[in-house]
């Protein structure tokens, strides 16, 4: 250890005790880096009116998880509009409550990876224990975002004759996506730039891979980073972007996995 001795035999450790402390800082923020990039990648909105179409502030709105019982729940704003981010994947029944209506349960939809679902109640004058089933089912296409997924779930995954247990290949099942060179694939990992698709004609260095939330990347040359097996991937989901967005940095074409 370096110090400094002074007059009366102390010794001076402040310049090492503000670099250990800063060292300590430093790598305690970029533990937590990793973390605050994991995002749960769906998200349930909408607005809930009343019968003439005027919206209803403080309707209470529960989503609740067909699978694991969860239930997500949020308030509506004086526009009658609520966001329910950050919600995994799965099978989801939404309830929307207010005082002078009936209760409104919308039927189970799935929800995917990346998804922001819109789910919009027109609720119905009545008392609060009583309950209506609202038709319909949340829509395909997304206005909001304007991307298009191609959603491949689990049992798809397990079920589909993957020779090499190389997961790349499932990008084969999405409009658009070729591979120059097929023999790429016939390894379960990736080697350089191997098995990269090409996408409604762009180069592989227009893809963007993710996996839990997070760039499964390296920095030389866009290649894929770490290689899970097939049977440990829950969803897969290969989104084109049709808009520019920070998120995406410079690429139009992101392949999500978890």
């Amino acid at each position: 250890m370096v110090h400094k001795r002074l007059p009366g035999g102390s010794v001076m450790h402040r310049s090492i005790s503000f670099a250990v402390v800063l060292l300590l800082f430093v790598a305690i923020v970029g533990s937590l880096a990793p973390l605050s990039a994991q995002e749960i990648t769906a998200a349930i909105v909408g607005t809930v009116v009343d019968p003439s179409g005027a919206p209803i502030n403080g309707a209470s709105v529960s989503a609740t998880d067909s699978e694991r019982g969860t239930v997500w729940t949020a308030k509506t704003n004086d526009a009658g509009v609520y966001n329910l981010p950050r919600v995994p994947v799965g099978n989801y029944s939404v309830k929307v409550s207010a005082p002078g209506f009936q209760t409104a349960v919308h039927p189970s939809f799935t929800l995917v990876l990346n998804q922001t679902a819109r789910v919009d109640i027109q609720m119905k004058m009545g008392q609060v224990s009583e309950t209506v089933e609202v038709s319909g089912s949340a829509p395909l296409l997304r206005t909001e975002t304007g991307q298009l997924d191609t959603v491949i779930d689990s049992r798809t995954n397990v079920a589909l004759p993957l020779a090499t247990r190389n997961y790349i290949q499932l990008t084969l099942l999405a409009p658009g996506s070729i591979h120059p060179d097929p023999s790429t694939l016939t390894s379960p990992q990736n080697i350089f730039s191997a098995g990269r698709p090409y996408i409604n004609g762009n180069r592989e260095q227009a893809n963007l891979f993710m996996l839990d939330g997070q760039v499964n990347g390296e920095s030389k040359n866009n290649e894929i980073g770490y290689n899970p097996s097939v049977d440990a991937i829950q969803e897969f989901n290969i989104i084109r972007i049709r808009q520019f967005s920070g998120w995406y940095r410079q690429h139009f074409y992101q392949v999500g996995y978890q």
